[in-house]
């Protein structure tokens, strides 16, 4: 666990790249602190408007390499609490709100979109007195861009706020579950090899 303020202290390391061929999953949690709310929410909405703007219309949006990778991912429960990149990226392709203006949603859906790293960002504290402290997640493959998830993460923060904890740790891919098959139960026609409705 690390720490490091707003203009001095360690910096974090590198996240170290996962071996090539390895069933795993990164989580990179961040927890900061907002001091300048009027900066997040203008650079929540400035990111926001990027991230619509690259993929609003987009007729590829589901060939997407990521949209495929974690949609499968997330149909097999090998990791069982993630946010559902799918979602995000269907409601901005099909020009929809995303979060009533909230800058927490609004600041997760853009780094999905800009980084294609499931994220959610969620807000600790909101009490008059004390500033806000808001807890980010994002998870990534081997081939999903988790630096740059990073760095939009910290230079937003730095702009605004202070880094309090960065914590990045490998989860367990669980191996997917085989689908079972139905002895004694008839074939329905449509899978039955040479069967009319098969060709």
């Amino acid at each position: 666990m690390q720490t490091h303020g707003h203009a001095a202290g360690p910096t974090a390391p590198a996240i170290e790249p996962v071996a090539p061929g390895a069933d795993e999953c990164r989580r990179l949690r961040i927890v900061a602190q907002i001091d300048d709310l009027r900066t997040w929410d203008l650079t929540a909405a400035r990111l926001f408007d990027s991230g619509c703007r690259r993929w609003r219309a987009r007729p590829d949006i589901a060939d997407h390499p990521a949209l495929l990778r974690w949609t499968r991912i997330q149909q097999s429960q090998e990791i069982p609490v993630q946010p559902c990149l799918r979602t995000t990226f269907a409601a901005v392709a099909a020009g929809h709100a995303i979060g009533d203006g909230d800058p927490c949603t609004g600041f997760a859906a853009a780094i999905m979109l800009l980084s294609s790293c499931p994220t959610e960002a969620i807000l600790q504290s909101d009490t008059p007195n004390d500033p806000r402290v808001v807890r980010f997640s994002v998870y990534a493959c081997r081939e999903d861009d988790l630096p740059l998830a990073e760095d939009l993460i910290t230079t937003t923060i730095h702009t605004c706020g202070t880094v309090l904890v960065r914590r990045c740790t490998v989860l367990r891919r669980r191996p997917a579950t085989p689908a079972t098959p139905l002895l004694g139960q008839p074939v329905p026609e449509l899978f039955v090899l040479g069967s009319t409705a098969a060709r």
